[in-house]
C-alpha cells in the first residue's frame, strides 16, 4: 500500500526487488544487504531510502522509474564567527563596510596635560570635594559640563592642577612648580572665556552657578579667602535673583539641578561663618526666604542625607538671623559708626562683617522682638533634633566603624548643631563669662571632631582640600570661647595636628595659630579648676590676616573688673611651619 501511495506499479516493484541485493538468513528470511548510509542524494531517493547517483538535473534512478526527481537540498552556508569586538549598530540601521564607530575618548582637550589633569580630577579631586555626603555635583554634573562648556573645562583642569600643587607644597616644593604654573594658565583661560561670554550677552544661569562654585574653590586654593567669600556671596545672589525671575517660568529654573542649589547653600554658609560684607537688609531678605522654605517643606527626613540637607537650611536661617540682628542693633546705637558699603581690605575682620567678633558698645539693649526671633531659631533646632534623632543614632550607635560616610556625616551634624546653639545663645552677649554655660557643647564639638579626624586624614587623596564645612569652624569656636583649659587644649591640638587640612576658606593651620595666640594671652590667669577668671579674659574684636604671607594683626580687648576700663590691645601673629611668634 505504501508503494501505491507514491505511484509504483507491479513492474516497478519487481525491478526494485531485482536491483536490491539480498541475502537469506538462518530462519529463511531475506534481508537487504547493508551498506553505508548516504545522506546526500535527491529528495525522492532519500524518501524511498535508496541509493542515488546524484546526477543532475534529475538522478538516473528516478528517470528510469519514471518518477519525478525531487531535486537536491541547497548546501548550508557556513557563517563566519567573529571572535573579536564588533561595533554596535542601532536597530533598523544596516551596517555597511564604510561604517566606523570610534570608541569614546572623553572631552576634547587641547593637549595631553589637560587630559591628565582632568583624569586626576575625576579619580581623586571629585570625591574629595564631595565628602561624606556623596553629592553628584562634583562627580557627575560638573565633569559632564566639561564636554560642552569651555569655561568649566579650564576651571576644572585648574582645580586639579592646584590640588597637585598643594600636594607638592606639602612635600616642600615651592609655588614655582609646574602644577602651580599650569593651574594659573588654565584659570586665566577660564576667566577670559567668562569675559567673552559676558561681552556676547549670552546668559546661562546653570553654567554661571557652576563657574561660581569652581571660582570659589580656585580662590580658596590660592589662599585668597576674602575674594572667595565675596564669590560665595555673589553666587547666592545670582541664585536668588534667577529664582525670583523664574517664578512665572518655573520649568526654566528647574533645568538647574538640585545638587547645584545645595552647592550654593554651602557657599552661603562659607560666607556667613567666615567673612561676610553683605548688608543687614540682604541678610534679612535671605532669612525670610529660608523661613518660607521651612514653612512649606515638611520636616520628615527619610534618610541621613535628608537630615543633612534640611540642617543646612536651618543653619543658614540661624546665621542670617545673627547677622541681620547684630546689624540692626548696631545701627540703632547712637555711638556706633554707620554700616559701610565699601569693600573691606583683604581678610579684614571687623565688628559687623563676621559672626565671631564682639560688640564694642554694650549700652544698646537687645529688642524683645529679636529675642523672640532667636527663641524661634532655637526651637527650629529642637524640632530638627527630634525629627532626625533616629537617623543620627542609627549612624552613630549601630555603626561598628568610625570611618564610614554615615558615621562621619552624623558626627559633623552633631558638631554643627552644638556650634550653632552656642552662636545663638551668645549672639548678643557682652559678658565673656556666659560662654561657660556652654561647656557641654564645647566638649561635644571636640569629642566628635576627635572621633572622625583620623578617618578624614586617612581618606584624603593628597591635597586635603574639602568644599563643605566639616570640623574646622567648630574647633575654632572652642579655641576662641571655651575657657576650660583641657577642652580648649584638645581642640587647638587637633587644629595644629594636620595643618594642611582646608574646608573651603577655613585653613587648619592659620586657625590653630590664631586661637593658640588667644589662649597664650589668657593662659597665665587660669585658676585651680582650669578656668580663666573674668579679669584675664579677652574679647576678640577683629583681625587683618594675610594667609599667604602667614601674618595676622589681632585686635582684642580685656575688660577686666567691672570698675576697670576697657583696654584695647593689638599684636602681630606670624607662623611658618611649626614656628610661631607674637610681635
Amino acid at each position: 500500500m505504501a508503494t501505491e501511495a507514491i505511484g509504483l506499479g507491479d513492474s516497478q516493484r519487481t525491478e526494485r526487488n531485482n536491483d536490491s541485493t539480498s541475502k537469506t538468513t538462518k530462519d529463511g528470511k531475506k534481508r537487504r544487504k547493508g551498506g553505508p548510509k548516504v545522506k546526500s542524494g535527491c529528495l525522492t531517493c532519500k524518501t524511498r531510502r535508496v541509493k542515488c547517483d546524484e546526477r543532475k538535473p534529475g538522478c538516473k534512478r528516478c528517470v528510469t522509474l519514471g518518477a519525478q526527481c525531487g531535486g537536491y537540498e541547497k548546501p548550508a552556508v557556513k557563517t563566519e564567527i567573529h571572535t573579536g569586538p564588533r561595533p554596535l549598530v542601532p536597530k533598523g540601521i544596516v551596517q555597511t563596510r564604510s561604517l566606523r564607530i570610534q570608541p569614546y575618548t572623553g572631552p576634547d582637550f587641547s593637549g595631553q596635560d589637560e587630559a591628565r589633569y582632568f583624569r586626576f580630577y575625576c579619580e581623586n579631586v571629585a570625591a574629595q570635594l564631595s565628602g561624606p555626603l556623596g553629592t553628584s555635583l562634583w562627580e557627575r554634573i560638573i565633569p559632564q559640563a566639561v564636554e560642552t562648556e569651555p569655561i568649566i573645562k579650564h576651571a576644572v583642569v585648574a582645580v586639579a592642577a592646584f590640588n597637585k600643587s598643594r600636594m607638592d607644597a606639602a612635600k616642600g616644593v615651592g609655588k614655582s612648580n609646574p602644577h602651580h604654573q599650569f593651574a594659573l594658565l588654565q584659570y586665566g583661560k577660564a576667566l577670559k572665556k567668562t569675559r567673552d561670554t559676558l561681552t556676547s550677552g549670552v546668559s546661562d544661569p546653570r553654567r554661571s552657578l557652576m563657574a561660581c562654585l569652581l571660582v570659589f574653590c580656585l580662590e580658596s586654593l590660592q589662599g585668597y579667602q576674602s575674594s572667595a567669600s565675596n564669590q560665595a556671596a555673589v553666587g547666592v545672589a545670582l541664585l536668588q535673583r534667577w529664582f525670583l525671575e523664574s517664578k512665572e517660568k518655573l520649568a526654566h529654573f528647574k533645568k538647574i539641578e538640585e545638587d547645584i542649589c545645595h552647592g550654593l547653600s554651602s557657599l552661603d554658609l562659607q560666607a556667613l561663618l567666615f567673612l561676610d560684607t553683605r548688608a543687614g537688609p540682604i541678610h534679612r531678605e535671605l532669612l525670610e526666604g529660608a523661613a518660607d522654605v521651612m514653612q512649606w517643606r515638611p520636616l520628615i527626613p527619610e534618610s541621613l542625607r535628608d537630615c543633612y540637607l534640611y540642617w543646612q537650611l536651618i543653619m543658614r536661617h540661624c546665621y542670617h538671623f545673627i547677622a541681620a540682628a547684630r546689624s540692626e542693633i548696631t545701627q540703632q546705637s547712637s555711638t556706633a559708626p554707620p554700616e559701610s558699603t565699601s569693600q573691606t581690605p583683604p581678610l579684614s575682620f571687623d565688628p559687623g562683617n563676621n559672626a565671631w567678633s564682639s560688640f564694642l558698645d554694650a549700652s544698646q539693649e537687645t529688642p524683645v522682638s529679636l529675642q523672640r526671633e532667636r527663641d524661634a531659631c532655637i526651637e527650629n533646632i529642637y524640632r530638627w533634633e527630634r525629627a532626625s534623632k533616629g537617623h543620627i543614632e542609627e549612624a552613630l550607635i549601630l555603626s561598628s566603624r568610625k570611618d564610614t560616610d554615615e558615621y562621619i556625616l552624623a558626627s559633623m551634624l552633631r558638631i554643627q548643631v552644638a556650634m550653632t546653639q552656642v552662636a545663638l545663645g551668645t549672639a548678643f552677649s557682652q559678658n565673656e563669662m556666659e560662654y561657660d554655660d556652654f561647656t557641654p557643647e564645647f566638649n561635644t564639638i571636640t569629642t566628635f571632631a576627635e572621633s572622625i579626624h583620623p578617618a578624614l586624614v586617612a581618606r584624603d587623596r593628597g591635597s586635603r582640600f574639602h568644599f563643605n564645612i566639616g570640623i574646622l569652624p567648630g574647633l575654632c569656636q572652642v579655641g576662641m570661647w571655651c575657657r576650660q583649659k583641657a577642652i580648649r587644649g584638645r581642640a587647638i591640638s587637633l587644629l595644629l595636628k594636620s595643618p594642611e587640612i582646608q574646608e573651603g576658606v577655613w585653613n587648619s593651620e592659620s586657625l590653630g595659630r590664631f586661637v593658640n595666640f588667644l589662649r597664650m594671652v589668657e593662659e597665665d590667669g587660669d585658676d585651680a579648676d582650669g578656668l580663666v577668671p573674668a579679669s584675664k579674659r579677652v574679647s576678640w574684636v577683629g583681625s587683618s590676616v594675610s594667609p599667604r604671607e602667614k601674618i595676622a594683626q589681632v585686635l582684642y580687648v580685656r575688660k577686666g573688673d567691672v570698675q576697670e576700663s576697657v583696654k584695647m590691645s593689638d599684636d602681630y601673629v606670624t607662623w611658618c611651619g611649626d614656628g610661631f611668634n607674637v610681635g
